[in-house]
């Protein structure tokens, strides 16, 4: 069975928490579970557990996918990710 792009599948963005749409744009920008902690005033652990639970939701196997989901999707821009 061949697998249907992420782009034809219905709402996916509308499966994460609000916390998650708010992580997803961190991890894409290349911010690692301490920095995306220190931000948002969350531990590392509960920032890893959101991001695997981000991919998990999302079909996706690693955080360049993320990314390059976010891309994609208009979530963040190549510009926000030099930074």
């Amino acid at each position: 069975m061949a697998q249907v792009p992420i782009s034809h599948r219905p709402n996916l963005l509308d499966q994460l928490s609000p916390r998650e749409r708010e992580i997803l744009p961190l991890v894409a920008q290349g911010k690692d579970n301490r920095e995306i902690g220190s931000i948002l005033f969350i531990s590392e652990k509960t920032a890893k557990n959101y991001v695997t639970s981000i991919r998990k939701k999302l079909g996706l196997k690693n955080r360049t996918q993320i990314a390059l989901f976010a891309l994609k999707e208009g979530i963040i821009s190549l510009e926000e990710t030099n930074e």
